[in-house]
């Protein structure tokens, strides 16, 4: 795994999506920095 890539989206709901262009990574938070504690722990799962 070299690099990870990810794309957010807001929602219309106004939460958002963090979809992992690089590699089968997805999560969703209602707030910002939610989503990249979010991103982090998801990105740690897939690591260890």
């Amino acid at each position: 795994m070299n690099e990870l890539v990810f794309e957010v989206t807001q929602e219309s709901d106004g939460g958002y999506c963090a979809e992992c262009l690089t590699e089968s990574i997805f999560t969703q938070a209602d707030t910002w920095p939610v989503l990249r504690d979010n991103v982090r722990g998801a990105v740690q799962g897939v690591l260890l």
